[in-house]
């Protein structure tokens, strides 16, 4: 069985983007984990040993106009950037996720890791 830490937790209002033009407002929900010894772990120290690992998800925020089209591109396939409110930004994939709450999962892509301005 493999065991993670939970490295960061972030959550805020973003920016999707396409070909680095607007996409959406969204708001988003990550976390970043790393995978870590099976070895003897103490409260203290953990020994991390695993890339690091990015999951979450987005949603559109509701004052954003033209959410049909918006949809559209989400569910396209393609490369997105996902800029986040400190600065950082993540290449993403987006996949259809809840229909209830209307969040659509988020896959990394590309480099797999926060770009920094």
């Amino acid at each position: 069985m493999t065991a993670y830490k939970i490295i960061e937790t972030l959550g805020g209002i973003g920016e999707l983007r396409k070909a680095g033009a607007h996409l959406a407002k969204v708001f988003y929900r990550l976390q970043v984990r790393q995978e870590i010894s099976a070895g003897e772990v103490t409260v203290d120290k953990v020994e991390a040993v695993g890339i690091l690992e990015i999951t979450g998800e987005v949603s559109i925020s509701q004052d954003e106009p033209m959410q049909s089209q918006v949809m559209n591109s989400m569910n396209s396939g393609e490369l997105l950037t996902l800029h986040l409110s400190d600065g950082r930004r993540l290449e993403v994939y987006v996949a259809k996720g809840d229909s209830f709450t209307g969040a659509y999962r988020i896959i990394p892509g590309g480099s797999r890791a926060f770009i920094s301005e």
